[in-house]
């Protein structure tokens, strides 16, 4: 058989050369696929039999990252062989090593949040910790990039130093323009520490926008409404402004329902048939010291003014009880032969 076809050159290269360097890139790969393999199989029974769950952790970011090790390793020796390690191979070669160790390093902090972090978090009573770990996933993969940019720009041939110094100068130029990011993250950190909201609880607005938290990010909160539209407040605005807060300092909340009876209605009876129609409401608290009760309040142009106050142990539930007993309120009255008011005007015509 005639293999004098191998020694061929193209580009400089004997195609016995470029096989044989194909031939390692495909090896690495194939190596890679098989060490993926074991890993997904071997080593997850392995872990599976530990009662820690950092062996969990580790495989689970260093499967993938290996698997292209593996494979820069078989394209770094096909360079070798084909003596391709000259300067420009070399710092691609460098950039792809920070590229995957950056990717690595997020990984890792994607893994330790989920595996480790949030199952924590979930046997804690405090929010506190179920907050600040959006902000740390953030803040330290943004660290992973800055540095992961320093580095590639070392290896291409820029003056780091010298950027660095730059940066310095640069950044307290910014800094005057960047107060107001400054603001909003130092904002985000003190609401988290001082614990005045927390995701999930429902607030009101100064300029009266209602909704629940969603997040707490390092530039702004977001709040959903209940018309399911998100409102975006900047931290620092959030911080130096005053909110109510229905969830804090306890769970519980009071309800409150206007309404008003004829003249001649007996004060007392009204009084008694809309306080037992409260108690039994099953949203109403049952606790002795926040039961249900009816005021009279004043005597007006043409009723008499009442209002209904009762808790609920739930916040939650103020409004959709609120809107029960009204209707309650209304068929209450009309059954017991209470007449409801509306405003009318009797005019004398002297004949």
């Amino acid at each position: 058989m005639n293999l004098d076809f191998l020694y061929q050159t193209f580009f400089g290269y004997t195609i016995q050369d470029l096989l044989i360097a194909i031939g390692l890139l495909v090896a690495g790969y194939v190596v890679g696929k098989i060490v993926y393999y074991l890993f997904k199989t071997v080593g997850r029974k392995l872990t599976a039999k530990t009662k820690t769950d950092l062996d969990d952790v580790l495989l689970d970011v260093i499967e993938e990252p290996i698997v292209v090790i593996i494979f820069l390793t078989g394209a770094y020796s096909a360079a070798i062989y084909l003596k391709m390690q000259d300067r420009f191979f070399s710092v691609i070669l460098k950039m792809a090593v920070i590229i995957l160790l950056s990717w690595t390093a997020i990984r890792l902090v994607n893994a330790i949040i989920e595996k480790i972090l949030i199952p924590l978090t979930k046997k804690t009573k405090s929010d506190f910790d179920d907050q600040i770990i959006p902000l740390f996933s953030k803040g330290s993969k943004t660290v992973i990039v800055i540095l992961a940019l320093i580095m590639l720009l070392d290896v291409v041939g820029f003056d780091v130093t010298a950027l660095v110094a730059g940066a310095g100068i640069i950044g307290l130029a910014l800094a005057f323009a960047a107060q107001e990011t400054v603001s909003n993250l130092f904002g985000g950190v003190s609401l988290l520490l001082d614990k005045s909201i927390r995701l999930g609880d429902k607030i009101k607005l100064e300029s009266g926008e209602v909704g629940i938290v969603d997040e707490v990010g390092l530039r702004s909160t977001r709040i959903r409404t209940y018309s399911n539209e998100t409102i975006l407040v900047p931290n620092s605005i959030m911080a130096n402004s005053k909110i109510v807060n229905f969830a804090q300092p306890n769970s519980f909340g009071r309800g409150e329902i206007k309404f008003g009876a004829v003249y001649g209605s007996d004060p007392e009876k009204v009084i008694k048939i809309i306080t037992d129609l409260m108690k039994r409401n099953p949203n109403t608290s049952k606790h002795k010291d926040r039961e249900p009760k009816v005021e009279m309040l004043s005597m007006g142009d043409f009723s008499l003014n009442f209002t209904a106050k009762f808790w609920c142990d739930d916040y939650t539930q103020i409004w959709p009880t609120e809107r029960e007993l009204t209707i309650e309120i209304y068929n209450g009255l009309n059954k017991n032969k209470i007449g409801i008011p509306f405003p009318t005007q009797t005019v004398y015509l002297k004949k």
